[in-house]
């Protein structure tokens, strides 16, 4: 490869496509670069080359879910290095190379090996290409950024903090269908049990945009965002997710667009949890798990319980009683000692019973309002230490 030549050639053009047609001839090899929103920004093949996952990429204008996940997939990657892979739908296989200018992860450059020959490329021809896309994109990126933004970037630089006020988002989105768009959740969608490695056919976006007709999925951070309306059937969500292997979260209401990163966030740390607790295809409606994630994040402090729920846990754990369940169903009723005994499905006489035991007994002061607050959240993180976590995460996937 003539790498003097096509740096002369990126000084005197400025022209992604240009540089793309002179090193796809030089190498003799089928390319396409990709953007970080996985958009084809430009491509190369030899006239005598065919291949139907190649061309069926250049008419959507951009790659499959199924191969964003590969590359997302990838730690060689994520490092900065290359990675040769065999994929379905194609006797070629790809090579993905992240493209990179100034610590800035922007794009890929993909090489279709059609003739088994891009081996006898030194390594460092190969990075000194991918260093000059690399920067061509980069400037005309940042020219197309200040000209114009699709809806798709618009979402992303929200959830990137970008817009200081609603005000100037409103502006921003005028022209775009972002301006009358109102949606009523965010779903974010783990992929990492997806392996359907379907490069040409793309089914996970065809049904995804089938089944919830204008639910505008993007891709940001390496999962897959989407939004429900009021009118799409969410009760399709549970099969949906069976069938692709997805992992899904879904947001509290979603009041204005505006407001889409504190969606984005809520959701995201129900979806962490979850990822934690099941290594199976799920939906998770994120309000649902809202208390039990606070309790996480106050279970380190468990030595600050208070002492009397302390006692009655250690004498639960010895006897086998429940007294702990109790104390909290009796709080959570609003002292009700009939909704208690509904609750747990008491006697009224033995639910008496331990009440008086646990104020008398344990000394727990049930009738000073000052305490309440501090006796729940200790009995809370009794029960959820003991291993009663369904208490506080109930019907997780039973829309909201």
């Amino acid at each position: 490869m003539d790498i003097k030549s096509l740096v002369d050639t990126f000084f005197e053009t400025d022209n992604l496509k240009e540089l793309l047609e002179q090193a796809g001839r030089m190498l003799d090899c089928p390319l396409l670069v990709v953007d970080d929103a996985f958009r084809i920004a430009a491509s190369y093949w030899p006239n005598s080359f065919q291949d139907e996952l190649f061309f069926g990429a250049l008419r959507r204008g951009e790659i499959t879910y199924e191969a964003i996940l590969a590359i997302s997939q990838s730690e060689q990657i994520a490092q900065g290095q290359s990675v040769r892979m065999e994929v379905q739908d194609t006797p070629y296989p790809r090579c993905f190379a992240p493209l990179i200018s100034s610590n800035i992860h922007i794009g890929y450059l993909i090489y279709v090996d059609w003739k088994n020959e891009l081996h006898q490329t030194p390594d460092e021809q190969l990075h000194m290409l991918q260093m000059i896309l690399a920067k061509q994109l980069l400037s005309e990126s940042s020219r197309n950024h200040i000209l114009s933004s699709t809806s798709e970037e618009i979402l992303v630089r929200l959830l990137q903090g970008e817009f200081p006020s609603e005000s100037i988002f409103q502006l921003q989105i005028t022209s775009s269908y972002l301006a009358h768009y109102k949606p009523h959740r965010l779903a974010v969608v783990d992929l990492g049990l997806y392996r359907n490695l379907h490069f040409g056919q793309d089914t996970l976006k065809n049904e995804l945009r089938y089944i919830f007709y204008a639910c505008h999925p993007f891709f940001y951070q390496k999962q897959l965002l989407f939004f429900l309306t009021a009118e799409h059937d969410s009760t399709l969500l549970f099969s949906f997710s069976q069938k692709f292997q997805l992992r899904i979260s879904i947001s509290g209401p979603l009041d204005s667009l505006y407001h889409l990163p504190q969606a984005y966030q809520t959701a995201q740390k129900a979806l962490d949890y979850m990822l934690t607790q099941s290594n199976q295809p799920f939906v998770i409606w994120a309000p649902r798990l809202y208390q039990r994630i606070l309790l996480e994040q106050i279970q380190p402090q468990y030595a600050l319980c208070h002492p009397g729920v302390s006692a009655l846990s250690a004498y639960d754990e010895k006897n086998h009683t429940q007294y702990c369940l109790t104390l909290y169903t009796y709080l959570i009723c609003h002292h009700s000692l009939q909704q208690t005994c509904d609750r747990l499905f008491l006697h009224r006489n033995t639910a008496l019973y331990r009440i008086r035991k646990i104020r008398e007994q344990f000394q727990i002061p049930l009738d000073d309002p000052d305490q309440t607050l501090y006796l729940l959240i200790s009995a809370s993180m009794v029960l959820l230490q003991e291993g009663e976590e369904q208490l506080f995460s109930s019907d997780l996937d039973q829309p909201l």
